[in-house]
């Protein structure tokens, strides 16, 4: 059995956060001596691992209490655990779904910035809007890839797969956002057919490079994520009109390289 005091050292809370829990009937020790010591048992030390996890998860203290209680309903001690623990798990996954979220959500954002050197006010709020619905992200993002599926063969999903995506952290996207914000800069600009030629090399080599040398492969993806008329880019940065100034361009180098 654990002293009040000993436990507090060992799991690194005081004292006072221990005699809290016993108020709220959170977390009453198993055993107090008729001179007033309250001594913990191996249970409690358990009871207080998930009190912890928990508030580490974002629950309240009322919201934990309401789980041991929902548990505790349970016809044996080895269930009333098993199914705490369970909820433990349940949380830490959802936590982790939502954090990974927020991860892309930020790489995601912090490319736009690299693009387009601004991020408006509706991109901030979509942002925020995404977080609060990322379930229905998920399940778009599963559609998307199953309607690549239907469109690519296995080969060439690999290919896709292995693109470096903008909502991580792929030491390739630097490089990207660096070039498309350039082309980007350049579809406005007067024409400069020595920077043009510049830029077009620069993009034959990145697809050369990540499509594997599939030419087929590339110009079927490229066709896979135009915009249809009016609609917004299916890639970030890859509107219609960057698009077709990269078509312009590209067509031009490739023309004069055979030549």
């Amino acid at each position: 059995m654990y002293k009040i005091g000993k436990l507090a050292a060992d799991a690194g809370i005081t004292i006072r956060t221990l005699r809290y829990y016993d108020r709220m009937n959170l977390l009453k020790p198993s055993l107090v001596s008729e001179s007033g010591y309250r001594y913990y048992t191996m249970d409690d030390v358990l009871r207080l691992q998930h009190i912890t996890t928990l508030k580490h998860l974002g629950f309240t203290l009322a919201e934990i209490k309401a789980v041991f209680e929902d548990a505790e309903q349970t016809t044996s001690r080895v269930d009333a655990w098993r199914q705490a623990i369970r909820l433990q798990i349940e949380a830490v996954r959802n936590e982790v779904d939502r954090l990974n979220l927020l991860d892309r959500m930020l790489h995601t954002t912090l490319y736009t910035l690299e693009i387009r050197g601004d991020v408006n006010a509706t991109e901030v709020l979509g942002f925020i809007q995404q977080m609060a619905h990322h379930q229905k992200i998920d399940k778009d993002n599963k559609i998307r890839a199953n309607l690549r599926k239907s469109r690519f063969q296995p080969e060439e999903i690999e290919i896709l797969e292995d693109l470096p995506r903008l909502d991580t952290d792929d030491p390739r996207n630097m490089a990207w956002v660096t070039l498309l914000r350039e082309v980007r800069e350049q579809s406005h600009a007067p024409p400069n057919p020595k920077v043009e030629h510049r830029l077009a090399a620069r993009l034959v080599d990145i697809g050369e490079d990540w499509f594997r040398g599939s030419d087929e492969t590339l110009d079927k993806y490229w066709e896979w994520i135009l915009p249809e008329p009016g609609n917004e880019a299916k890639v970030l940065g890859l509107d219609s009109e960057t698009m077709a100034f990269i078509d312009r361009i590209v067509d031009n180098y490739l023309a004069k390289v055979q030549q």
